[in-house]
Order: structure tokens, then C-alpha cells, then sequence
């Protein structure tokens, strides 16, 4: 790696509480007080695309290593997303497994759904297509559906709009839901995630934000779009252990 970059003294240097942009540019003109605006801006991505520095929200970094969320990804995921994306190929749409939450709550739930986002207009015929193809198929279902006909023990198909400024990211050929929307969603939507609530809410958080990359201008920013950004804040800050100092939003 590049000496000017001065990695491992970055490192030791910020150790492991956040900086920003001019925090950095101060450290590197320490050593090179002519250092032009464009270099370092070039130097800020060598950083981040060699894994020194992550990005904690516009402009705010860290050098604590955490991973991307990216869980495994099974094969019934697949055939869904793909038989409704070759069924409607102009269709945007997203898909995950709240089977994802499993390793970070306290106690385990027999029910895992798939939850498919599809643009509005379009959610009722994919809802028509995939009752003919699978069972316990339901569109977007309210708190009566959920606590009623929700099958426990099943792997249920839950349709639900796709708001379409959401944040997205593609992996092996699926669109799924980026960390900040999954956290924003189930906080928004509580009746259909009922289950990961209170409790449950606190420690999925808590879990993310220790163990994952979460870019918080995203995570604000879709809050905002969903009309929770202030309640959301409110929960991290008083209903969570997560430290003061890893909490930008």
C-alpha cells in the first residue's frame, strides 16, 4: 500500500472513535501542508477502497473494521425472485428472508417469511401469480392477518409495496434490501414484524451496529422518507446500549 497513506498511523492516530473529512485532511497535512484538495479526495477513496477507513455517514469516518451484511442467501429465495422477475421483467421489486434475523435475537421464532417488494401498481397480479404457485401467500397484510392467518411454522410469501426510493443493493443476481432499510422497515412496520419488536428491536440494533457496516446518512435518509426519523433516533439513543459515540444518525 502506498506509504502516503499513512495507514497504520491513521489507525493509530484515530484509534476507534469516528473523524470527519477535515479531521483527516489535518492529519495529512501535518506532513504535507501544501497537500492539494484533489489528492486527498483520491486518497479518501484508496482508503475506503482498501478497507483502512469505512464510512459512517457523509463525511464521517471510522477505522474499525466491520463486516458488510450479507447473509446467506437460500435457494427458495432465488426461485422467487426469479420466477416473478421473468413473469414481470419490467417490474422493480426486492426481496429477503427474515430468517436473517434469526442469529441476533434472544429468542428464536418458528415462523420465517419471505418478504417480496413490488411497485404498487403490480403488487396484486404477483400476488395473483404466486398463489398459483405456492400457499400461504399474502399481500400486504395488517395486524388482524398477521396475528390470525400468518401461518406459525411455516415459510410464508408476504407481498408488500416497494416504496421506490428504498435502498437497495444487488448480490447474486437478487435485489435485496440494503442493513438500513431491513432496520428502518421493521421499525415502521411493526404490526407485520410484530415479532422482532421491544426487546427483540433492541438487540437486533444493538447487534447490527457492533457487527456491521451502517451508513447512517442512509439510514437517516429512509427514516425520513418513512416518516420515523425522529422516533427512530429516540429509540437508539434511549432504548439501546449502542454508545453515544458510534451514533451520527
Amino acid at each position: 500500500m502506498n506509504d502516503k497513506l499513512r495507514a497504520e498511523e491513521i489507525k493509530v492516530y484515530f484509534g476507534d472513535k469516528p473523524f470527519n473529512s477535515n479531521d483527516l485532511y489535518n492529519f495529512y497535512a501535518n506532513y504535507e501542508p501544501d497537500l492539494k484538495k484533489t489528492t486527498f479526495r483520491w486518497r479518501v477513496y484508496t482508503l475506503k477502497d482498501n478497507g483502512v477507513i469505512s464510512t459512517l455517514k457523509k463525511g464521517v469516518y471510522t477505522t474499525t473494521r466491520k463486516k458488510n451484511f450479507e447473509p446467506a442467501i437460500d435457494k427458495k429465495l432465488v426461485s422467487i425472485f426469479r420466477k416473478v422477475k421473468k413473469q414481470f421483467p419490467y417490474t422493480d421489486m426486492a426481496i429477503w428472508d427474515t430468517s436473517w434475523l434469526n442469529n441476533y435475537m434472544v429468542h428464536q421464532k418458528f415462523t420465517n417469511n419471505i418478504i417480496l417488494e413490488v411497485e404498487k401498481d403490480a403488487a396484486p397480479v404477483v400476488f395473483a401469480y404466486l398463489q398459483e404457485l405456492y400457499r400461504n401467500v399474502y399481500l400486504n397484510p395488517g395486524k388482524f392477518e398477521v396475528e390470525h392467518y400468518i401461518v406459525s411454522g411455516q415459510k410464508n410469501i408476504i407481498i408488500k409495496n416497494l416504496m421506490m426510493t428504498s435502498p437497495l443493493t444487488e448480490r447474486e443476481g437478487l435485489i435485496l434490501p440494503t442493513i438500513e432499510k431491513i432496520m428502518v422497515d421493521l421499525f415502521k412496520d411493526d404490526e407485520l414484524f410484530a415479532p422482532y419488536q421491544g426487546a427483540e428491536l433492541q438487540n437486533i440494533f444493538q447487534e447490527f451496529f457492533y457487527t456491521y457496516n451502517i451508513n447512517q446518512s442512509t439510514l437517516r435518509q429512509y427514516a425520513n422518507k418513512r416518516h420515523v426519523r425522529d422516533r427512530l433516533i429516540f429509540f437508539l439513543e434511549e432504548e439501546t446500549d449502542i454508545d453515544e459515540d458510534k451514533l451520527l444518525i
